[in-house]
C-alpha cells in the first residue's frame, strides 16, 4: 500500500514592515514642531504676566499668573462656550434627524423635478450669509426670537442642512442598491431595510459629515452677532470685546484660542475612527 505524502503549505508571507530613514524622520519631527509651536506660544501668553509679555529679549522662563483665566470668568466667557456647545450641538442633531432621511430620498427615489429641488436645496448653502441675515431678523423681531437659542439653532439649521444632504445623498449613491432588494427580499420594509442595512454602513459618512457641521456653526460668527444678543452671545461673538481701548487683552485671547478648539478636538478624536472611515468610502481601491 503506498502512503500519500502531502507536501506541506507554505507558510504565509508577512508584509516586511516599512522602515523610515533618519532624514525624513527628522523631517517630520521639524514639521511637527513647526506645526505646534503656535500652540506652545499660546500656552505661554496664557500664563505670563502683563509686564514680560512683549519683553525683548524674549522671557521664557517667568512665574505664572491666573490673572488673564480670572478676568475671562470675571466677565462670562465661560458662559459664552456653554452657548456655543449648545448651539452648535443641537443644531448638528437636528441636521442629522433631518438630513438623513432626505439625503437618502434624494439618492434613492426618482421624483419629478428631483435635480431641480436638489440644487434649490444646495442654492441655500451657496447663498451669501449677508443676504439672509436682514430677512432672518425682520422674522426673528416679529416672532420675537432674537436672542434666543431656537432662533440661532434654527439658522444654522438651515445652511449647514444643505450641505449635509449634498454630501450624504452622495454616500447614499455609493451603496449598492442590491442591499435594499436583498433586505425588502427577507421581509423587511424599505424603511426597515433603510434603518437595519444602510444606516449602519452610513454611520461613517454621517459622522464624518456632521463633524464638518458642528465646525461651521462653532465657528459661525455674523448670524451670532446680528440675531443673538446678550443671553446667548457665543464664543465668536465675544473674542472682539477682548480688543480694548487700552489695547489687545493677548492673554486672554490666547486662552479664549485654545479652549475654542478643544471642544471639536474632543468630537474628532472621539470619532476618527469613524471621520477617517467616512472620508475615504468611495475611494478608488487598486
Amino acid at each position: 500500500m503506498n502512503a500519500t505524502v502531502t507536501a506541506p503549505l507554505p507558510a504565509p508571507k508577512t508584509k516586511p514592515k516599512r522602515r523610515y530613514s533618519p532624514t525624513f524622520t527628522l523631517l517630520v519631527i521639524c514639521y511637527a514642531i513647526l506645526i505646534l509651536f503656535p500652540v506652545f506660544w499660546m500656552w505661554l501668553l496664557a500664563f505670563k504676566p502683563e509686564t514680560v509679555m512683549f519683553a525683548r529679549p524674549t522671557v521664557w522662563l517667568f512665574e505664572p499668573t491666573l490673572d488673564h483665566f480670572r478676568y475671562l470668568i470675571d466677565n462670562g466667557f465661560h458662559h459664552y462656550l456653554i452657548n456655543s456647545i449648545i448651539v452648535s450641538g443641537l443644531s448638528t442633531l437636528l441636521v442629522i434627524v433631518l438630513g438623513t432621511p432626505a439625503a437618502y430620498a434624494f439618492a434613492r427615489y426618482k421624483m419629478k423635478g428631483r435635480d431641480d429641488l436638489f440644487l434649490f436645496v444646495l442654492a441655500t448653502r451657496m447663498a451669501p450669509p449677508v443676504c439672509l441675515v436682514i430677512p432672518f431678523y425682520l422674522i426673528y423681531s416679529k416672532l420675537g426670537m432674537l436672542d434666543t437659542y431656537a432662533g440661532l439653532v434654527i439658522v444654522y439649521l438651515t445652511f449647514n442642512l444643505s450641505f449635509y444632504v449634498w454630501v450624504l445623498s452622495s454616500f447614499c449613491r455609493d451603496l449598492p442598491l442590491e442591499l435594499e432588494e436583498a433586505a425588502m427580499t427577507d421581509g423587511y420594509s424599505r424603511l426597515g431595510a433603510f434603518l437595519k442595512v444602510l444606516l449602519p454602513l452610513l454611520r461613517p459618512g454621517i459622522t464624518a459629515t456632521a463633524v464638518l457641521c458642528f465646525i461651521f456653526a462653532w465657528n459661525e460668527f455674523m448670524y451670532a452677532f446680528l440675531l443673538g444678543g446678550q443671553n446667548v452671545k457665543t464664543l465668536p461673538v465675544a473674542i472682539p470685546s477682548l480688543i480694548t481701548t487700552q489695547g489687545v487683552r493677548w492673554g486672554e485671547m490666547a486662552i479664549i484660542g485654545m479652549v475654542g478648539t478643544i471642544p471639536v478636538m474632543i468630537v474628532v478624536f472621539v470619532l476618527q475612527r469613524h471621520i477617517v472611515r467616512g472620508l475615504t468610502m468611495g475611494a478608488v481601491k487598486g
